[in-house]
This record gives C-alpha cells, sequence and structure tokens, in this order.
C-alpha cells in the first residue's frame, strides 16, 4: 500500500515538472524561472536537464566567498547561474542569477530596467543602497510585490554620480538625482525562500 501510495506521489511530481516545458521563458517571483521550481534540488535539475546539460561551478559569493552552484542554458538568451543551499546534502536551489535577456518577468521587470520601471514591478517605492562599495546599488522592496522574491542590484556603469547618491546610504526610488543618473537593473536574481521544516513535537 504505502509502495503504491509513493510511486503515485513520484508520478504526481512528474507529471507537474513536466508541464513546464525547457522552453518556457517565464519568471513568476519567488516562485519559478521557466521550469526551474521552488522546492527544487539538485537531483531535481539534473532530472530536468540531464546531468551532462549543466555546468557545475562555484559561483561568486557575499564578501570574495564562493558558494556551490551550476549554469544553466549555457551560451543562450536563457541561461541562469542556480545557486544551491549550502548546507545538508539535498542541496536544495535558493536562488536563480538572470544572465541571459530572453527571460520574461511580469509587470515590465529585465535586466536593463529604470528605477521607474522597477517601481511598477514592484507596485510601490522602493529604496536604493548608495553606490559604488561593496552592497552599493541593491534595492530594498520591503512591503512591496518583489520583496523576498527578487533581488536587484542597479549600476551606473562609467557615469559619474552626484555625491549624494554615493556610499552607505538608503535612496527613494522617487529621488530625482537618482533618476536622473539613468541607472539600471544591471543584476537580477530569484529568490526561493527555503522549506521551513515542521516543528518537533514535545
Amino acid at each position: 500500500m504505502l509502495r503504491h501510495l509513493f510511486l503515485a506521489l513520484i508520478g504526481c511530481a512528474a507529471l507537474h515538472a513536466a508541464e513546464i516545458p525547457l522552453t518556457d521563458a517565464t519568471v513568476v517571483p519567488g516562485e519559478r524561472v521557466g521550469p526551474i521550481e521552488k522546492g527544487m534540488t539538485l537531483f531535481g535539475l539534473k532530472t530536468l536537464f540531464g546531468a551532462d546539460k549543466l555546468k557545475y561551478v562555484d559561483l561568486p559569493g557575499a564578501e570574495g566567498e564562493t558558494t556551490p552552484g551550476a549554469i544553466a542554458f549555457k551560451g543562450t538568451d536563457r541561461e541562469v547561474q542556480v545557486v544551491f543551499n549550502p548546507d545538508g546534502d539535498e542541496k536544495e536551489i535558493i536562488e536563480v542569477r538572470i544572465v541571459g535577456k530572453g527571460w520574461k518577468f511580469p509587470d515590465g521587470l529585465a535586466k536593463g530596467a529604470s528605477v521607474a520601471q522597477v517601481e511598477k514591478a514592484n507596485g510601490k517605492p522602493y529604496k536604493v543602497s548608495g553606490f559604488d562599495w561593496d552592497y552599493g546599488g541593491y534595492a530594498d522592496f520591503t512591503g512591496g510585490k518583489l520583496a523576498g522574491k527578487v533581488s536587484v542590484r542597479f549600476s551606473h556603469g562609467s557615469k559619474e554620480l552626484d555625491k549624494s547618491l554615493i556610499g552607505d546610504r538608503s535612496i527613494p526610488s522617487s529621488d530625482k538625482k537618482l533618476r536622473a543618473a539613468e541607472v539600471t537593473a544591471a543584476e537580477i536574481s530569484v529568490i526561493f525562500l527555503l522549506k521551513t521544516p515542521a516543528p518537533e513535537k514535545p
């Protein structure tokens, strides 16, 4: 009986994964990037793509450290960097970094988007950390539609910025000097929050 139930659950999971084709380019913030879904592990990724279609790499992490990951759709307009949870044996996917420009986000979010375009996607104003330091250019979407689901880092390229936009400070997305600087979304990641384990019974 248990064996039949287990096989049925596996079949349902496989059917659900099969419903999203590898060619799908839709992004649902916090939920999926094409066929790569929240809750998927390294094993699931291998099953989806085939182990030989993935490139396993150490990806840049915070403060010069590295984190285990893989590259999928390499060399295409849908290339992504998949980041695994470094803790535990399952290697659950916790972040998908968008590299290619072929992905379709809702509400106009995209690499190269302006501060105003990202504000529209978030559904409300947000804040951006000052530029030209380790954590510069990151958006804080607290209270918005993108909060906890998407990470965006803006870049000013080689343009010179007003001093009020530089350093460890928080800048409203409505700031006139920020908008005049024409900074753009250079880095976008879709965040998959880890599954919360059920509390242990006393």
